[in-house]
């Protein structure tokens, strides 16, 4: 696959033990990225623009400010693939509580197929508090879709639901992905950060 032979490269090459470059310093060779979308984070009635942009390998979400027609970039976030085919397929806006909004991003990880198939899908969420754009905030969830298809044909597939619900009645709304009577529920603490509460 292309993204391991770009891997071994990096081995090799020593780019891997110099350390991470600084996404405005790295030099890519392509880039491709979807229209931009509009939404409005901060409730200012001028909408902020969303794109993900495929940067060789990487996969990024980037949030543009719009200032008279010239855009601004004020946020990047790097997701990360796990295999080929991987894509933002989906993003919902929320509000957690009274002075937060959320950014849902469905993300596929992307597909495998060394020695047995597998795909996942993940959640990610970007914050906004006070209506601050300052305050974006990324978060890395867990899964929310697996399949897997073993060596012997074996077929495996889980799909889970992805919701908020103030589940504590304290006006801010908890982050739940549920399978079945499993859940695993993510309570929102403000300035970007999360915990964890598994059900």
């Amino acid at each position: 696959m292309p993204q391991d032979e770009r891997y071994f490269r990096q081995i090799f090459s020593g780019e891997l033990a110099r350390g991470a470059v600084a996404p405005d310093e790295k030099k890519y060779s392509y880039f491709v990225h979807t229209p931009y979308y509009a939404l409005d984070l901060n409730d200012d009635k001028n909408p902020e623009d969303i794109v993900f942009v495929k940067k060789d390998s990487e996969d990024w979400i980037e949030i543009f400010e719009n200032e008279k027609g010239i855009k601004k970039k004020i946020f990047s976030y790097r997701f990360e693939t796990k295999g080929y085919n991987s894509e933002l397929f989906r993003i919902e806006l929320k509000r957690v509580s009274a002075s937060s909004v959320i950014l849902l991003l469905y993300y596929y990880e992307g597909l495998s197929k060394y020695t047995e198939m597998q795909g996942t899908s993940r959640i990610y969420a970007v914050t906004i508090d006070n209506k601050d754009l300052k305050t974006l905030s990324a978060f890395k969830g867990p899964s929310f879709f697996e399949e897997h298809k073993s060596l012997k044909g074996h077929y495996h597939l889980r799909n889970y639901q992805v919701y908020l619900q103030d589940l504590n009645n304290d006006s801010v709304k908890e982050l739940i992905i549920k399978y079945h009577d499993t859940s695993q529920v993510f309570i929102y603490d403000g300035e970007g950060k999360w915990k964890s509460f598994n059900n």
